[in-house]
């Protein structure tokens, strides 16, 4: 079915998946020449001038690599951005998808490929945090590795393209969907049950996770040290896992102000305020932020400047602290604010 893909928005998700993944695609072919010509140079003599100006040629290409990386890296949030834009958009064409929800449960290749552009993205952004910290270096320890790392980041790119295209490809605007009241609603609630304790437990664990991650970056950034940098990312990721059953049980329906309704894709529209936006964003700057204090440790080992990393860590360690800070802000706003308009009331009962 290709009537799906016609529609404004998937072409333009389509195209932004094409041009990420050509740019990173033109980014490995220069490492590739980068990588060939560095083996070649190392094995000219220390003095030579042909070496000196081969380095200085690789150094700008290395640049170049960067760059594409980085155009490839906005580039990619913003098709992610698109997916969810493009899938909320078909909702209106499918019978029985009320909202994004509907439609990615609609095909098998819905949810992997928005998830597939989650990933590609944050690998985007962990990518330009070890460039960042090799351009601070007096000598460029980590350029080798880097361009290895294209090797990886391009087929993760193109994966996402053709999973983006399977899932669009496969929807059948005249079939029947499910929408999120229908499948999610009651598949989560009866989890979670009618009692508010195992909701209030998710939302709890969530906000601790959150706080421990933010105060754990909070130390990174006064003195950053390996053991803090690890234990800031293992944080992160527990607060970014614990954050998903959290916002379903628990912060979605006091957003809607209903026990029974708990699709993130809907805290997206302007009748939840759009509070899933900032919430979305937050969620993966702290996951993104978090683990590449990890990353960041990992390489410090192998430069010689380990100030020059410390210094690069204190910049993350502030910025994910924000981060999460600013999702559990998000989270307990609308619980915060039913209470206050309630009086008090719990919107489960037990």
């Amino acid at each position: 079915m290709l009537a799906p893909v016609l529609h404004p928005l998937v072409l333009a998700r389509l195209m932004s998946g094409l041009a990420a993944a050509l740019l990173v695609t033109a980014a490995l072919r220069v490492a590739w020449r980068v990588l060939r010509s560095d083996s070649e140079r190392r094995g000219q003599a220390p003095g030579d001038a042909g070496a000196s100006e081969a380095q200085i040629a690789n150094e700008r290409q290395a640049e170049l690599v960067a760059s594409l990386v980085q155009v490839a890296l906005a580039i990619a949030a913003l098709g992610l951005v698109l997916t969810v834009l493009a899938a909320d958009g078909l909702s209106d064409s499918i019978r029985g998808a009320m909202c994004a929800w509907g439609v990615f449960s609609s095909t098998r290749a819905g949810f992997a490929a928005l998830g597939t552009s989650a990933v590609a993205t944050v690998a985007c952004a962990l990518w330009l945090v070890v460039h960042r910290l090799d351009l601070r270096l007096l000598r460029p320890t980590l350029t080798r590795d880097k361009l290895a790392a294209t090797f990886a980041l391009a087929p993760l790119l193109w994966l996402d393209l053709g999973l983006t295209w399977t899932f669009f490809a496969q929807l059948d605007l005249s079939a029947v969907a499910s929408c999120c009241s229908s499948s999610l609603d009651p598949g989560v609630g009866h989890v979670f049950g009618a009692s508010g304790g195992p909701r209030f437990l998710a939302f709890g664990v969530a906000l601790a996770l959150g706080l421990a991650a933010a105060a754990s970056a909070l130390l990174t950034r006064r003195r950053p040290t390996a053991t803090r940098s690890y234990l800031t990312a293992a944080a992160s990721a527990g607060a970014a896992v614990a954050t998903v059953p959290a916002v379903l049980g628990y912060v979605a329906p006091y957003v809607y102000g209903t026990p029974r309704h708990l699709c993130p894709f809907c805290l997206l529209h302007a009748d939840a305020g759009g509070i899933g936006w900032p919430l979305l964003g937050a969620w993966l700057a702290g996951s993104a932020l978090g683990l590449s204090l990890a990353l960041v440790a990992r390489c410090r080992r192998r430069v010689d400047e380990p100030a020059v990393a410390d210094d690069l860590s204190r910049a993350l360690g502030r910025a994910t602290a924000v981060a999460w800070l600013a999702l559990v802000a998000l989270c307990v706003f609308p619980v915060a604010r039913y209470y206050v308009a309630s009086g008090g009331a719990s919107l489960f009962t037990g």
